[in-house]
């Protein structure tokens, strides 16, 4: 028979070939503590980009980088534009509800309308700068430019118009308010 005795502090070993008692459960777990840490970062930061890259009201200025190369060349656009003399004006055809349809009036210098002109522009929402519209424009009267916009959304809309006619170029920007009640 083999006799154990108690050790210098009063406690008795464990019997030989047996596993020592389990450690308490707080210092089971501190373990863990660093790794749930970890884990629940990654998941707040999944989630926050994930609602970033899906925000409609985020958007960035396509091609920002040759903008800002092209400054001078932009700049000089802007001042053949003013040189011409013309000037735009945008309005909202209101038509049957969900088809919208936005004309661009340009007159020359003297008042008179600018015929025979290309006119194109790029229409966005400016709480959506995201959702850009290509617009072609067809003449509908002397020196008045209309197209389709489609369904809109009700708010403040800006249009980058350019119009050509010949080797002149005008280019300008516009601001457009589509009120509420009219969409459906």
């Amino acid at each position: 028979m083999i006799t154990q005795h108690p050790s210098a502090d009063g406690h008795t070993p464990p019997p030989t070939g047996t596993l020592p008692p389990p450690a308490p459960l707080p210092a089971r777990l501190w373990p863990w503590v660093p790794a749930l840490l970890l884990v629940s970062l990654i998941g707040i930061q999944l989630t926050v980009l994930s609602s970033v890259l899906d925000d409609p009201t985020f958007s960035t200025e396509p091609d920002y980088y040759r903008k800002a190369l092209d400054w001078d060349a932009r700049q000089a656009r802007m001042r053949q534009s003013q040189a011409l003399g013309w000037t735009a004006r945008a309005a909202l055809d209101e038509t049957a509800p969900p088809a919208r349809a936005v004309s661009v009036s340009i007159t020359d210098a003297l008042g008179d309308p600018v015929s025979g002109a290309v006119v194109r522009a790029t229409a966005f929402p400016n709480a959506r700068a995201g959702q850009t519209r290509e617009l072609s424009f067809r003449e509908a009267a002397p020196g008045v430019y209309r197209a389709e916009l489609g369904p809109a959304r009700p708010g403040v809309w800006e249009l980058r118009c350019s119009a050509e006619r010949g080797a002149q170029r005008f280019e300008s920007t516009l601001r457009l308010e589509l009120v509420a009640g009219a969409v459906p």
